[in-house]
């Protein structure tokens, strides 16, 4: 028995060191970010100043690598399937990654278990936008109308999306009837509302902003409790119905048996590019928190906000069409 003890403490030692060499050497070759949304959004841009930054602490390339579609699945089950070491991970928005095991009954990947927590980056609110013809300019003009005229379009990013179940959120809590149009991206439903095809969109800021000071769109609220400090200007949707508060979350994971070492060197990188004067500017761009969290809270986050999404998809009775 003695002998036996003196093995597992040896064991034990030995892979204590070896975690330790881990995280001493990693990386020893670049490290690929898989962006689960097309180029020039907001999630992207923010892993691409991350990726500069961990480039240069890192001392090996840190690559941006876009693999959009099917609500961001695609990304999620490609990285579910490559080797747990940490060369490999998933920058997406953590918003609709605890959307889609409500949404989707079957997935080539388990969102939970087969992943584990990184680093979140940042929390910025989306924003509803409406059509200047549609002649709304609040949240409550928009409510009157939904329930004179029921059935106003509502576009989004793709359906599963955060922009998506941020919509419904906000029609579940409003009590109206809005009908969801489902894009392949937020660029395109952009392009939509703006040529009058349809009448409102949930999207990011940036996307939405720069038509809204021209007159081009209409500000009708962020999907927030609160105005945000960076945007006084616009209402929050939150001043006119509680409970729809939305975020684009922004955040990295890596496959499940990836070692703790190597998670925590990540997790600490994550954290000083997000401290960088590109970074701050970014955020500020995008209305965005920059956000810190140890892998064990972000997971506890996590695992809470996929409890919360899947009471807003049963009651708004979202299904994949």
């Amino acid at each position: 028995m003695k002998r036996l003890g003196w093995k597992v403490m040896v064991a034990a030692l030995g892979w204590v060191a070896c975690a330790s060499a881990l995280a001493q050497a990693f990386p020893v070759k670049p490290v690929r970010l898989v962006v689960a949304f097309p180029p020039g959004g907001a999630t992207d841009t923010f892993s691409r100043v991350a990726a500069m930054e961990m480039t240069r602490a890192l001392g090996q390339q840190v690559i941006v690598e876009n693999r959009p579609g099917a609500g961001t699945t695609i990304a999620a089950e490609y990285v579910a399937k490559s080797a747990p070491d940490g060369y490999t991970l998933l920058f997406t928005d953590l918003s609709t990654h605890t959307i889609t095991p409500s949404i989707y009954a079957k997935l080539g990947y388990n969102p939970q278990r087969d992943f584990v927590a990184v680093a979140p980056v940042s929390s910025s609110p989306l924003i509803m936008v409406a059509h200047p013809s549609v002649g709304i300019k609040s949240a409550k003009d928009l409510i009157a109308l939904a329930k004179k005229h029921p059935g106003i379009t509502c576009g989004n990013a793709g359906i599963g999306t955060v922009t998506h179940m941020a919509a419904e959120k906000f029609r579940w809590r409003a009590g109206i009837d809005m009908t969801a149009v489902n894009y392949k991206g937020g660029a395109t439903s952009t392009i939509s509302l703006l040529t009058g095809e349809i009448a409102t969109i949930v999207t990011t800021i940036p996307a939405a902003l720069e038509h809204v000071r021209v007159g081009k769109l209409v500000a009708i609220g962020i999907t927030a409790e609160k105005r945000s400090p960076l945007l006084p200007d616009i209402a929050a949707l939150g001043e006119t119905v509680k409970g729809v508060d939305a975020a684009v979350i922004a955040g990295a994971l890596a496959p499940a048996g990836t070692p703790r070492a190597v998670i925590e060197r990540l997790n600490a990188e994550f954290a000083k590019a997000n401290d960088s004067t590109k970074a701050k500017e970014i955020f500020a761009v995008n209305a965005a928190e920059a956000m810190k969290m140890t892998p064990e809270a972000m997971q506890k986050s996590l695992d809470q906000d996929t409890k919360t999404w899947a009471a807003v998809v049963k009651a708004t009775g979202v299904k994949l069409q």
